[in-house]
């Protein structure tokens, strides 16, 4: 394993833990938040460490940089891992746009196809380097803040995957990606990637399907263990078969979710609500305590909209996902189909299946 330069962009669960994960490993570590938040993270910026305990590597992990500088964040990484909720992607590509150069590698952990509206949102903001955009399709980590600068992992992933724009450029990626965790394997391209993000199967439809439990509860509930029943758990497995279909337009084999999270050790081998209900990693986890967590919030505007605009620019229909959109806005009063991840912010509208899969192959628009 070579020791790397890694900039970590967030200040949330999934930064803090991956910050403190790969310190510990030996990497150089540098995590940037926005100053705005500086309340939130001020305890880790004033004594460069973060201590994470649980399924991980535990202990206390010493930071080298900690700042609100976002060009020193990223100076001479390489590589870069944002680790925010998609809602903040856009953001981030503005902010980077002046900053990167030949040559850097920009990883959305994970991505919903987000490397698409990020190389977008780069070329609107004015970025001509030649970089790659990468997501994951998960984050390596099932975690949760448990102080002002410690965090407890419930489950480590040993496998999960990285797609690459371009995916000609992959193996570049997949290099760095390798040393940071050896688990990690090359999907076909971020459409792949993009679509196999487990959060808006199991995410939306049992927040909605619980909102009552979930308001009445104020806080005393936990999802896995009591929201997801056998009738939550065929609804999820409805909508999970339209994503599929989605993959088969675009030539993706893709496996349900029952058995991609039995295949990363979430849960035992079975159908969705066997595999959830029996997750060591998953149960424990407390929350949501509200409809306005980012189970709804960022799941449907970023997960299900992309899914069903794109199911329906390829002939597949959506009617489920499509639904559960609707009832996300009349539940938040919020037009997702405005505010969310768009085919246009994505710039693939109108792209057919051919051009889109050569598009994400090569980084040449038709």
């Amino acid at each position: 394993m070579q020791q790397r330069r890694v900039a970590v962009l967030g200040g949330g669960h999934g930064a803090r833990t991956t910050a403190a994960d790969l310190a510990l490993a030996g990497h150089t570590v540098h995590l940037f938040e926005f100053a705005e938040f500086h309340e939130d993270v001020e305890a880790i910026f004033e004594s460069g460490k973060v201590s994470i305990s649980g399924k991980a590597r535990c202990g206390i992990a010493q930071i080298a940089l900690c700042t609100h500088d976002i060009a020193d964040a990223i100076a001479d990484a390489d590589i870069i891992l944002i680790i925010v909720p998609a809602l903040y992607h856009r953001r981030y590509a503005e902010h980077l746009a002046p900053h990167l150069t030949d040559g850097s590698h920009v990883v959305l952990v994970p991505g919903t196809c987000g490397s698409l509206e990020f190389v977008t949102s780069l070329g609107r903001a004015g970025c001509t380097a030649r970089i790659t955009v990468s997501e994951l399709d998960t984050l390596p980590y099932a975690t949760r803040i448990t102080g002002p600068a410690s965090v407890n992992v419930y489950h480590a992933l040993p496998v999960f995957g990285a797609g690459v724009f371009p995916a000609e450029r992959s193996d570049e990626v997949l290099a760095v990606l390798k040393d940071l965790y050896s688990g990690v394997g090359a999907f076909r391209d971020v459409l792949e990637a993009g679509l196999s993000n487990c959060n808006p199967v199991i995410h939306p439809l049992g927040v909605l399907m619980n909102a009552g439990r979930i308001e009445y509860s104020r806080g005393e509930f936990w999802y896995y263990e009591e929201g997801v029943t056998p009738p939550t758990a065929r609804a999820m497995e409805a909508l999970d078969a339209e994503r599929i279909a989605i993959g088969r337009a675009l030539g993706l084999d893709l496996p349900d979710q029952a058995t991609a999270l039995h295949e990363v050790g979430y849960g035992p081998r079975g159908d969705l609500w066997q595999t959830l209900k029996g997750s060591k990693g998953l149960t424990p986890i407390k929350g949501p305590t509200s409809l306005s967590n980012r189970y709804v919030a960022e799941d449907i505007p970023i997960g299900l909209v992309c899914w069903s605009q794109l199911g329906e620019q390829l002939g597949v229909p959506t009617p489920l996902m499509r639904a559960t959109v609707e009832i996300g806005i009349a539940v938040s009063g919020v037009n997702y189909w405005e505010t969310g991840r768009t085919l246009e912010r994505c710039g693939i509208k109108g792209m057919g299946a051919d051009e889109l899969v050569a598009y994400v192959r090569t980084g040449a628009r038709p």
